[in-house]
C-alpha cells in the first residue's frame, strides 16, 4: 500500500515493477500499452500501480520520447464565450488524439500574452493555439520557430512561421449590414470596443455593404472601461448596430431597456459570434455565427499536420452565417 512507502514519497516506476514482481523494463512497456507484454503481466502491473497509487511522470517522459502529449492554448480574454468554444473544440479533438490541454489567459495585455506564451513554451508543450490578434508579430515569429503555431483570428499580416485558422470577417459585417438594409435601415453603426485586427476588417465589410447600398457610414469606438453612450447614438439618427461581439451587442440592449429605447422597434442589434449569450438575451440577439468548435478541432489537426513534417504555412478561412433573432425587424 502507499503507506509502505516513506512518508511523502511519491512511488516510483521500481516499486511498481518490485510490488509487481516485474523488471522495471516489463513494468514501463506494460503501462505504455506496448504489445509483446501478457494479460497476466499487464493485469499484475496496473493492479500495482493502482494498488500504490502510481502516476508517470509527464515531463520526464517527454524528455524521452520527445513529445510532452500537451497542447498549450492561450486566449485574449476568459469571460468571452467565442473562446470558451474553440476551447471546447481543441479539447474535444485532442483527446480524441490522447492529448491534453492547458489554458492560458493572456488577459487582453501583450506583455501577458507574451508571457503566456513562454510558459507554454517553457513546458514543453507540443503545439500551440493562440486565440488572439494582439500578440506581437516577433513573438508569433518566434513562438512559430520553435513549437508548431496556429492563431485562430484574423491576422493582417501574418509571419510565414504560424498558421492562421478564421472567419471572414469581412464576408460576416457584409451580410449582417445587408441584412439590415433589406430590413429598411437608413442609419447603420458599427459599435465596436476593439481596435484588434479582426475589428479592422469588419469595418472594412461595413464600408463595403454600405458603399454598395449608398448609405451613410457610422464607426463608433468605445475605449475598454468608457461607458457606450446610446444616447448620443440614437440622437444622431442612428437606427440599427452591428456589433463587433455578443458581449457588446447585450450591453447596447442593455441600455436600451434603461433608456426606453425599443429594440427592434427604434434600434435594431446585431452581435458577432452566435455565443449561447445570443439565444439568452431579450430579445433574442442576431448573431454572425463562426464555427468556434469546428476551428478549434481544426487548430489541433494543423498541429498534427506540422509536427508530421509541413513546412507551407495554413491561411484558412470559414464562411460565416448570418442567425436572424428577434433583436433585428423592420423599422
Amino acid at each position: 500500500m502507499v503507506a509502505e512507502l516513506a512518508a511523502g514519497r511519491r512511488p516510483t516506476i521500481i516499486d511498481v515493477a518490485k510490488r509487481a514482481g516485474v523488471s522495471k523494463s516489463l513494468a514501463s512497456r506494460a503501462l505504455r500499452g506496448d504489445a509483446g507484454v501478457s494479460t497476466s503481466s499487464r493485469d499484475l502491473v496496473l493492479d500495482a500501480a493502482q494498488e500504490l497509487g502510481y502516476r508517470p511522470n509527464s515531463a520526464a517522459r517527454s524528455l524521452v520520447r520527445g513529445v510532452s502529449g500537451l497542447v498549450g492554448v492561450v486566449l485574449n480574454q476568459l469571460d468571452n464565450q467565442h473562446h470558451t468554444g474553440i476551447v471546447q473544440g481543441v479539447q474535444e479533438r485532442a483527446k480524441e488524439l490522447n492529448a491534453r490541454v492547458i489554458i492560458g489567459n493572456g488577459a487582453q495585455n501583450p506583455e501577458e500574452l507574451q508571457r503566456q506564451i513562454d510558459t507554454m513554451i517553457e513546458l514543453r508543450v507540443d503545439g500551440l493555439v493562440i486565440v488572439s490578434s494582439w500578440v506581437p508579430r516577433q513573438v508569433l515569429e518566434r513562438a512559430g520557430s520553435e513549437v508548431p503555431t496556429v492563431v485562430l483570428t484574423h491576422l493582417a499580416d501574418p509571419p510565414a512561421e504560424v498558421d492562421t485558422i478564421a472567419s471572414d470577417d469581412v464576408y460576416g459585417a457584409q451580410l449582417a449590414v445587408e441584412h439590415l438594409v433589406q430590413a429598411g435601415h437608413q442609419r447603420i453603426a458599427y459599435l465596436s470596443r476593439s481596435a484588434s485586427a479582426t475589428s479592422q476588417a469588419r469595418i472594412d465589410g461595413v464600408v463595403l455593404a454600405l458603399e454598395a447600398a449608398q448609405l451613410p457610414c457610422t464607426i463608433v469606438q468605445v475605449d475598454a472601461g468608457d461607458d457606450i453612450n446610446l444616447q448620443e447614438l440614437s440622437a444622431s439618427g442612428v437606427d440599427a448596430v452591428l456589433c463587433n461581439n455578443d458581449l457588446t451587442a447585450a450591453e447596447v440592449i442593455r441600455l436600451a431597456h434603461e433608456q426606453q429605447v425599443q429594440v427592434p422597434g427604434q434600434l435594431a442589434v446585431i452581435g458577432y459570434d452566435n455565443t449561447a449569450l445570443a439565444r439568452l438575451l431579450y430579445p433574442s440577439l442576431t448573431s454572425i455565427d463562426q464555427p468556434q468548435v469546428n476551428m478549434g478541432r481544426r487548430a489541433v489537426d494543423a498541429i498534427a499536420e506540422r509536427t508530421a513534417g509541413r513546412t507551407e504555412a495554413l491561411r484558412e478561412l470559414y464562411t460565416p452565417q448570418l442567425v436572424v433573432r428577434s433583436s433585428t425587424a423592420q423599422p
